[in-house]
């Protein structure tokens, strides 16, 4: 019996790809018919701009229907997934998995209306003020392949000369309309807009329901257009649909009971909502028979008060704080009438469990060969006190080791603990500040350990009790305030290495006591706009007041508090990230970060736990993690030995900027460079090279790559692949190495080409 020959998968992937490639996308169409591959717009007037001539183009190119079979990679792979799988014999199996889910059928041009989508055409361009356009569609067929084309002439865009409101109207709704009519968004002067229209009704909509029109709705406002005036300008009247309008949408309502219910089950068929054994508090009605919740708590989430008028940003408000406690999975709210012009409020309450136990286990990879994993096991109470505050225990244990590569460092083991309180409510001594923003506050109360061994090298026990508030100014401006830091770290050394390992910069000993301050900014919240800014700020300090009561000098006069030093020092910290969105949902996303910390006084560096590093996946991502500088320093170039663990700095400056190219579904591109290093603030001489000076544009370092994501929603699992093109270790005038790519060499490959495996996006 001859030998079954062996097919390998790649050479089964490669024969399916030409398969594919080869089949023809006409060639199993019934008989006459043509596939439509797709249409194009000529706009062939310049009433139009180029600008307006470009925006149309894309819009009108969007309106015409069908749309045609999918592209991927320039090919209709769906189309020939769907006539390769053939018609199956039943309605399962793979053929048939692969025809019906995968494959896409043919779009003929049988479907395609051609005076439909004229008249659609001119219906966007009306929509724009081209009242007097004129869409000619025609198609032209080649080897039973049809384009259609639209010849468009839009004629002159009529603009806005005039906008009227409700001015002689005795009714109380047509004044609250005309005092907010200079905000319209119908400006003198401004293009002619359907969805300026829509967004003008939304606009009085909203501001109406902020003043009690609780039934009013934007379909009772509409808006004629006068054309007659000539000069191709346009009088905008603003009107009140008079005979459609319900009589309860004129009336401005007030708030009556508010009634809260602590124990509604989504899973009952008969819920209790009676309020016969409701608690009266300030005002609310507490409907809480097991006395789970402390009745303040309600009072400070809801903003609504009994005889307020209704308005619909309090009522949100009040929702999104509820939800935001972190103790409700579920919310529901609505109201009823009472009388002509009063609103009974009802808030219906789901609770999560009070108590939960949570287990976790992950595996990281770091781009310089060293693999670990982490253990954690958390417990949390969320309701301690009967007002949503959580009580929170944690412990955790971990490991990292280099399974190969040249420069050996040392296998990392950690084990900590962490025992921490929420509270949805501002703690401040002799005050009580409230707050009605969206967002609760909290305080928060923090007690941590952390013991981390380096084999054979050192042991770092760190110690940390911390308080501070947390809150937002709006949904995209966030608050962090610890006044009250304090950190003590104990390292133990093994002097056995210290011949073959450099680690003076990681030794610290002593306190750190000192407050920090954040602040987060995050236009994407609620934004649908392409351009959008991510900010974040950091102020942190330790030992200023002390250090300089007691004159502290690191030199010539170090001082100790409680028998141990303590860091002096001010660190500044600022993220600032740029993010500009394309209509294909490809994205533009930068970075800049910038890090500057200043020892003084008693220290002479920042603690190591507050210093800086680049290098890594999140960083620069075509250099191994922790290894790129100080400055111009290398260990390998400057001694040709590998004696290090890793290399930090008291100052950064980081740039990274990104393609993100939306490729198919979950499956997305990135293009990236990166660029920056790390510095001392203070020379020191086991890092020659590592201070900074006016020459740090000179010393950055710099890469380029390319990555592959994959984004499961849920999950983003990125692999980047990336390599240095400027070393900043070498003498000046050879920092530039992309000219020594060489792919076909295995060393440089070794030395050069760096695999990021993370979770998520860098930035």
């Amino acid at each position: 019996m001859s030998p079954i020959p062996r097919i390998s998968f790649l050479s089964f992937f490669i024969s399916a790809i030409f398969a594919l490639a080869s089949c023809s996308n006409t060639k199993k169409l019934p008989q006459g018919a043509s596939l439509y591959i797709g249409s194009e717009i000529k706009i062939n007037d310049k009433d139009a701009s180029k600008k307006q001539r470009k925006f149309l183009h894309n819009e009108l190119a969007d309106a015409v229907r069908p749309l045609p079979n999918k592209k991927i990679f320039g090919m209709r792979l769906k189309l020939r997934l769907y006539n390769f799988a053939g018609v199956p014999k039943e309605q399962k199996g793979f053929k048939h998995w692969l025809r019906s889910k995968v494959g896409e059928p043919p779009v003929l041009i049988s479907s395609l209306s051609i005076p439909n989508n004229e008249k659609l055409l001119q219906n966007v361009l009306r929509n724009r003020g081209y009242f007097f356009n004129k869409v000619v569609g025609t198609t032209i067929e080649k080897k039973r392949k049809t384009n259609v084309y639209f010849d468009v002439v839009t004629g002159p865009q009529y603009k806005i000369n005039q906008t009227n409101f409700l001015e002689d109207s005795p009714l109380q709704i047509a004044k609250d309309i005309n005092a907010i009519a200079s905000n319209t968004l119908l400006k003198k002067g401004a293009p002619y807009n359907l969805d300026l229209i829509k967004g003008e009704r939304d606009r009085i909509d909203k501001a109406l329901k902020e003043k009690g029109y609780y039934f009013f709705s934007p379909d009772y406002l509409y808006v004629e257009a006068d054309t007659s005036i000539g000069n191709h300008l346009v009088d905008m009247t603003m009107r009140l649909k008079y005979d459609s309008i319900p009589e309860n949408a004129y009336n401005v309502y007030r708030i009556n009971d508010i009634y809260v219910y602590t124990n509604y089950q989504l899973n009952r068929a008969n819920v209790d909502t009676s309020h016969a054994n409701a608690l009266s508090y300030q005002g609310l009605y507490i409907v809480d028979n097991r006395k789970k919740y402390r009745p303040f708590l309600f009072r400070d989430m809801l903003v609504f008060n009994k005889g307020a008028v209704y308005n619909r940003s309090e009522q949100n408000k009040s929702i999104s704080r509820l939800i935001n406690l972190n103790t409700f999975k579920f919310v529901k709210n609505r109201f009823e009438t009472e009388g002509d012009t009063l609103l009974n409020a009802y808030y219906y309450l789901s609770a999560f469990p009070k108590k939960s136990l949570r287990f976790e286990i992950g595996a990281n990879t770091q781009n310089d060969s060293r693999a670990g994993s982490e253990l954690s096991v958390s417990w949390r109470n969320r309701n301690t006190f009967r007002a949503a505050e959580e009580f929170r225990v944690k412990l955790n244990s971990g490991f990292e080791t280099q399974y190969t590569g040249i420069a050996k460092q040392p296998s990392i083991y950690t084990i900590g603990g962490e025992v921490g309180f929420t509270f949805p409510y501002f703690i401040v001594p002799f005050i009580s500040p409230k707050t009605n923003s969206v967002v609760v506050p909290r305080t928060i109360i923090n007690a941590k350990y952390s013991y981390e061994s380096q084999q054979d090298l050192l042991r770092i026990n760190s110690y940390k009790l911390s308080y501070g508030y947390n809150w937002k100014e709006t949904v995209r401006k966030e608050h962090q305030l610890y006044p009250f830091n304090i950190n003590y770290v104990k390292t133990d050394t093994f002097t056995k290495v210290a011949s073959t390992a450099t680690y003076a910069n990681l030794l610290f000993n002593g306190l750190i006591i000192g407050p920090t301050y954040e602040f987060t900014y995050n236009s994407q919240v609620g934004s649908n706009s392409p351009d959008n800014y991510y900010f974040d700020g950091l102020a942190d300090f330790s030992g200023i007041i002390l250090g300089t009561v007691q004159g502290a000098d690191y030199s010539s006069n170090p001082k100790m508090l409680l028998g141990q030093t303590f860091a002096q020092y001010a660190k500044f910290q600022t993220d600032f990230r740029y993010y500009h969105s394309y209509p294909n949902k490809n994205i533009w996303a930068s970075r800049i970060l910038i890090g500057a910390g200043v020892p003084f006084g008693n220290s002479n560096q920042l603690p190591n736990i507050k210093q800086f590093f680049s290098g890594g996946n999140s960083s620069l991502r075509g250099f191994r993690s922790r290894l790129v500088g100080p400055g111009t320093f290398n260990e390998k170039q400057l001694k040709g030995t590998t004696n290090y663990i890793q290399t930090l700095g008291d100052l950064k400056l980081e740039m990274n900027t990104e393609w993100r190219v939306d490729v198919y579904r979950f499956f997305k591109i990135g293009i990236f460079a990166d660029a920056g290093n790390i510095w001392l603030y203070n020379d020191n001489p086991t890092f020659p090279g590592g201070k900074f000076s006016s020459k740090f544009l000179r010393e950055l370092a710099a890469d380029a790559g390319l990555g592959l994501r994959f984004d499961f929603k849920i999950l983003l699992l990125r692999f980047d692949m990336a390599i240095p093109v400027r070393k900043p270790w070498l003498p000046e005038g050879n920092r530039w190495v992309h000219k020594q790519i060489d792919f076909s060499s295995p060393e440089w490959r070794s030395e050069n080409l760096i695999f990021n495996l993370a979770i998520g996006y860098p930035f």
